[in-house]
């Protein structure tokens, strides 16, 4: 088979696609992470546990696995450490209404400007997952928040 250049480019094409749609790559600092959503216009996911929580874990793989849709093409993700006092209190003070319960991980999603549009708390499965992340695109659909009206915006790390 003679490899002409037209197939090359067609492979590298194909290859750049799947790459890109792949999972994000986390930031560990939540007002860089919105401030990307904001920048990219893209949603964030945004979960806060611990290195050695098996809940937390398990919804990383299926992220990282491709089993909830949260790609590189719609969102940026923030993997928050609970254990780090500043990250937990800068989480707690912009979504620290919603209603998380009592296991990890707590995890949000916002639009582009910030606003929160679904959270939960806990382990959940692949469809789990993907019912909050529709439930989600469906409030982004229609949210008023997409021109940088929320309260906060520009986001900026709160004084310490």
């Amino acid at each position: 088979m003679k490899i002409t250049p037209i197939f090359l480019c067609a492979l590298l094409a194909v290859a750049v696609c799947h790459v890109r749609a792949g999972a994000p790559e986390p930031a560990t600092d939540l007002y860089k992470t919105l401030n990307t959503a904001a920048t990219d216009h893209k949603m964030a996911f945004i979960l806060l546990g611990r290195p050695t929580c098996g809940n937390c874990n398990a919804t990383k793989a299926m992220i990282r696995d491709g089993k909830i849709p949260v790609t590189d093409a719609d969102y940026v993700m923030a993997d928050l450490n609970v254990d780090d006092a500043k990250v937990e209190a800068a989480f707690m003070r912009k979504f620290g209404k919603a209603q998380f319960g009592d296991t990890l991980p707590f995890v949000v999603v916002t639009d582009s400007q910030g606003k929160m549009l679904a959270s939960s708390g806990g382990y959940k499965n692949e469809q789990q997952w993907t019912a909050l992340l529709v439930q989600a695109k469906s409030k982004a659909a229609t949210s008023s928040n997409s021109v940088g009206s929320s309260g906060d915006w520009p986001f900026k790390a709160a004084a310490h």
